[in-house]
């Protein structure tokens, strides 16, 4: 694999369920964000649901520093501006008279006297426990004068004793009060029975897991399945914390077991995918993926994330190489996603993966993407776009981009393209200066003095033994050799064992050809071009091209 690490982050065309045709530019990098028609509309919805996701997060970090809207009763924090602390009632002394009580009551009412209303409902509800009516008003004034745990008790009363209502009533109220053990007394039993919603079933989910209890959920969940078979809600929940329980193999057989009943959906899949990727099956994962590829949509960029990673896990180029492009279209690309577009186009098209480095580097402002860039704008002869890249370092250079020995390749590459060949030697100098074995900057630096005729400063280059050159500076020395006038040593290099075994083409036979020339070897250079010339017509006989290279 590529990549050991699975990163949890595309698209492989066609891509819509919808009937529509997406089509994209020739120089796709130069435009991004026309993937298709409504993309405008597409990347506007996705930047208001970034922006929620944002404010959310932001609110959320914000609560836990101030205690408001979670457990406020024993955080310790700063109190809601809802809150209102219990009220201290002293029940009216007495019996309960029902024509005074009523009388009373609507007069409190009336003269918005809420406070003794409330202490006239208390009093009734005391001295009347079964009278429902009663414990209604109680809920209503409590609710009035912001009394919710009053509401709480009095609705959980109702909902023991049969009031359906009551029971949605007090479930809500106890979720917003962070009351998980009255949310497990309140709806276990309908969950046992199977004869609970999945909106109740995700509050009772939830209250496990505030009580810390997933395990308690799950089998909650499996008693449900056992007696009223299989649902597609409560399989995805039996998926999730047998996930969250480590229980992988548990997990992964809820989700197929509710594709196969059910049919897959994008989320299922997902779940899917990730999970026997966590066991290394990239290609099941993959698979499992590829069966929702057509009911996906643009909104379901996490879908096409994963589609793109695992298929650049398991070498599908095409299928990854259509993925991260169209996810760079969207303006929905990661920094990985943006790696991996960049090696999997600069094969093919370096103008691309220049393109889509600067991109990384404007947004991200990593090293890695400038050098890419800077690389691939070599590669693709964009001098303009080189000199651009190298003069946005500032002088100060933060990043530390001069201390790498790719900087002033880059700078030797781009002075070398534009003549100043001055700069050009100064730069590889300083390459070599930085690393003094990188091999090519040393042969950068040899073809453009044997190009440009700078024997005086090929001399002093080669100054010492230049008769044993690693392997990869043996042509660039050769060519210097020849230049300076040293045919013999020349001669010498191009004749080495290993060289003869590993190139006997014709253009290497006419090098050696002229060097046995330049020699007094008349004859030997004679038999050479006769050599040369066989070669090239057996390979023109052949069907071969049998030009001989200059």
């Amino acid at each position: 694999m590529r990549s050991g690490i699975f990163v949890l982050c595309c698209l492989c065309l066609p891509i819509l369920a919808q009937a529509r045709t997406v089509t994209a530019p020739a120089d796709w990098w130069k435009v991004p964000g026309s993937l298709a028609s409504d993309d405008a509309q597409w990347r506007a919805k996705y930047l208001r649901q970034k922006e929620v996701a944002n404010a959310f997060a932001a609110d959320l970090e914000q609560s836990q520093k101030t205690g408001k809207g979670m457990r406020y009763l024993d955080q310790g924090g700063e109190s809601p501006s809802w809150y209102a602390p219990p009220l201290v009632v002293q029940p009216y002394p007495g019996p309960y008279a029902s024509r005074l009580y009523d009388l009373a009551w609507s007069a409190f009412l009336q003269s918005h006297r809420l406070h003794e209303a409330y202490r006239l409902a208390y009093t009734a509800v005391q001295l009347r426990p079964e009278d429902r009516q009663w414990r209604q008003r109680l809920i209503q004034v409590a609710l009035w004068l912001g009394q919710r745990e009053q509401a709480l008790t009095q609705w959980t009363w109702l909902a023991q004793h049969g009031d359906a209502a009551a029971t949605q009533q007090a479930v809500t109220l106890a979720v917003s009060l962070s009351r998980p053990d009255l949310v497990v007394q309140l709806l276990s039993p309908a969950a046992r029975a199977g004869t609970l919603s999945d909106a109740d079933w995700k509050s009772l989910i939830f209250a496990y897991g505030e009580l810390g209890e997933p395990d308690r959920a799950l089998r909650i969940i499996d008693t449900a399945l056992r007696r009223g078979g299989p649902r597609r809600y409560l399989l995805e929940q039996k998926a999730y914390l047998s996930y969250q329980l480590g229980e992988l193999h548990q997990s992964l057989s809820a989700l197929q077991r509710s594709a196969q009943i059910y049919g897959t959906t994008v989320h299922i899949a997902v779940e899917e995918a990730r999970l026997l990727s966590m066991r290394g099956d990239y290609r099941l994962a993959f698979q499992a993926l590829k069966r929702a590829r057509t009911a996906a949509t643009l909104d379901d960029v996490p879908f096409w994330q994963l589609y793109a990673l695992l298929a650049w896990e398991i070498h599908d180029d095409s299928a990854a190489f259509a993925a991260e492009k169209t996810l760079y279209l969207l303006g929905a690309a990661s920094k990985y996603d943006l790696q991996r577009l960049v090696l999997l186009s600069g094969k093919e098209s370096p103008e691309a993966a220049m393109h889509v480095a600067e991109e990384g580097w404007r947004r991200y402002h990593l090293p890695l993407f400038y050098f890419e860039a800077l690389y691939y704008a070599g590669a693709a002869q964009q001098w303009q776009t080189l000199g651009g890249l190298l003069n946005q370092v500032p002088a100060n250079d933060p990043d530390g981009i001069r201390n790498y020995p790719a900087y002033w390749m880059a700078m030797g590459q781009w002075a070398s393209a534009e003549g100043n060949f001055d700069a050009a030697g100064r730069a590889y100098a300083e390459v070599l200066h930085l690393n003094p074995e990188d091999e090519l900057a040393q042969v950068n630096l040899l073809w453009m003095l044997i190009d440009h005729d700078r024997v005086a400063t090929l001399r002093a280059l080669l100054v010492g033994d230049a008769l044993h050159p690693a392997p990869g500076l043996r042509d660039a020395v050769a060519n210097a050799l020849e230049r300076m006038g040293r045919s013999r040593s020349a001669l010498y290099l191009n004749l080495a064992p290993d060289r003869r075994a590993r190139d006997g083409s014709p253009r290497a036979l006419l090098q050696q050809a002229g060097l046995w020339a330049e020699s007094g070897s008349s004859g030997i250079a004679w038999s050479q071009r006769q050599q040369a010339a066989r070669l090239s017509l057996e390979a023109l006989e052949r069907g071969g091209t049998g030009v001989v290279q200059p």
